[in-house]
């Protein structure tokens, strides 16, 4: 009886591990969702994205052609 249980705690903790592992890795991935970093789908055209990267890189778009926009002008205006 006594070997019995004796083998049997080692399985007991082997699976409370592998509980706790899956625990944490529904924990983390809820977490990720929460702060829009494992968004896959894609929003319709003209509707802003969830996805911070995806934010940030339509901002540095806008302000790279505003820029261009801007040194247009500047240099029509030295022209006249």
């Amino acid at each position: 009886m006594r070997r019995f249980r004796r083998a049997q705690q080692g399985w007991i903790g082997l699976v409370a591990l592998l509980l706790a592992i899956l625990i944490v890795a529904w924990l983390g991935k809820s977490a990720l969702t929460s702060y829009g970093l494992t968004s896959t789908t894609k929003p319709a055209p003209g509707v802003p994205s969830s996805d911070p990267r995806e934010r940030a890189r339509a901002v540095e778009q806008t302000i790279i052609e505003k820029s261009r926009e801007t040194a247009r002008q500047v240099e029509e205006a030295q022209k006249q």
